[in-house]
């Protein structure tokens, strides 16, 4: 393993050189990685290392890391989110904790979860199996009794067990689709259009659903903060990588003081410049997603080419298949003919499918067809709440108009009768 992931971080190193990236000069100290590790989906991770994980996370919990890291957050609850400050602090604060886990182990990655995939029926999701993520808190405590925290204790901000509580009574409303994390991804121009899009969008939304310590500035408290956390970096992680000369260091927008942001900046809580977490694969950012190596056949988080052109799954060509007007609007890539496979989240993973470290019920799975009663039936999201959008000092404005777009993508979908491959 070792080996293996020396030699990943050396083709990382000189497949980004040959494609000509001209990193600025406030990135020469960051250097290649000698070691990148790969961030899996968490329904693909093997028995053993799914134990890993769940073994190395209790033991993080045990030594009050999941507290420190809970209390870190609270601290920066009105700086980190709805401004610029939220990919990179959220990108290094998730890699500090990798970081802490792999003290315990050094074998553990934290996973990640397309939650997107389980739109249609969030709670359902394999991912919150008792033997997994867990699933609801207690109907009267919102304690949670099984999963990877089942029966946690935490000591911050008071003590309490570990609480969840779905929004809609255990049934949770439906979340954003990865047709719309698609067309997120190819119609962003800029950081700031990917960030705010994300943002406020599939991140806030995940939160308000689980509820319990999901929904408080404590959020780290819950497992599923990490995985979730993960999955929204690699989605800014694979939009820097479709154009890596140009997206790489483009850092734009402001911060919460409305004050101009800069490469230069600190990333909040750290002395550490925002330049040194943009690249995947350099200074301490020393890990990938599965995604984007397979994209590119190799660990390379910034190569412009990919080794072969794959046709595309049938999930994506479901989308490609809309109408020509709808693709120019929301999928212009796929308008253009593009067959890069970071340009897409239409996974091959779908609901229902169990976990791979569920031997028995993976081998005996058979993907199901989607549901032709459902054709033109995309349900619409989860909206975020005024309480939430208080919370975490939000710019309204700003939630609406992705909102509005969202939503005029599903109507639009839906009125050209389009069966989603995740209506099953």
């Amino acid at each position: 393993m070792k080996l293996i992931t020396l030699v990943l971080g050396l083709v990382l190193a000189s497949a980004q050189q040959a494609v000509g990236l001209t990193p600025p000069a406030n990135a020469a100290p960051y250097t290649a990685c000698s070691e990148v590790i790969v961030r899996k989906e968490v329904r693909t991770l093997s028995s053993a290392e799914w134990e890993a994980y769940k073994s190395a996370v209790n033991k993080s919990q045990k030594d009050k890391w999941v507290d420190w890291f809970g209390y870190l957050h609270t601290m920066v609850a009105t700086t980190a989110h709805g401004n610029s400050n939220f990919f990179p602090f959220h990108r290094k604060f998730t890699r500090d904790y990798e970081n802490i886990l792999r003290r315990y182990d050094s074998s553990v990655a934290i996973p990640y979860w397309n939650e997107p995939i389980d739109y249609q029926s969030p709670s359902t999701s394999t991912a919150l199996g008792p033997n997994y993520l867990g699933g609801n808190g207690d109907s009267n405590t919102q304690c949670v009794t099984d999963g990877i925290a089942a029966n946690w204790q935490l000591v911050y901000p008071d003590p309490h067990c570990f609480q969840r509580q779905f929004t809609g009574g255990g049934n949770i409303p439906s979340w954003y689709s990865p047709e719309f994390i698609t067309s997120t991804i190819q119609v962003s121009k800029t950081y700031s259009d990917i960030r705010a899009s994300i943002e406020n969008s599939i991140h806030g939304i995940i939160h308000l659903s689980m509820g319990g310590d999901m929904n408080t500035m404590y959020s780290p408290m819950d497992p599923v903060f990490w995985l979730h956390h993960s999955n929204c970096d690699r989605y800014w992680a694979q939009w820097q990588a479709i154009s890596p000369d140009d997206r790489t260091y483009m850092y734009d927008g402001t911060d919460t003081s409305g004050k101009t942001v800069s490469l230069d900046d600190n990333v909040l809580l750290s002395d550490a410049p925002v330049v040194s977490v943009m690249r995947l694969g350099y200074g301490d950012m020393c890990y990938t997603y599965d995604t984007i190596k397979d994209a590119n056949g190799d660990a390379n988080a910034l190569s412009k080419r990919q080794k072969c052109i794959r046709r595309p799954s049938a999930q994506t060509q479901a989308v490609k298949e809309l109408p020509p007007d709808l693709l120019k609007e929301y999928y212009p890539s796929f308008a253009s003919g593009s067959n890069n496979l970071l340009e897409s989240e239409m996974s091959s993973i779908l609901p229902g499918q169990p976990m791979a470290a569920d031997t028995v019920a993976a081998a005996a799975f058979v993907a199901p067809k989607p549901d032709e009663s459902k054709r033109g039936k995309m349900p619409m999201f989860s909206t975020l709440t005024d309480k939430w959008l208080n919370m975490m000092h939000y710019n309204s404005t700003e939630v609406k108009a992705v909102e509005q777009r969202a939503r005029q993508m599903v109507e639009a979908l839906n009125k050209a009768g389009y069966l989603s491959p995740y209506a099953v």
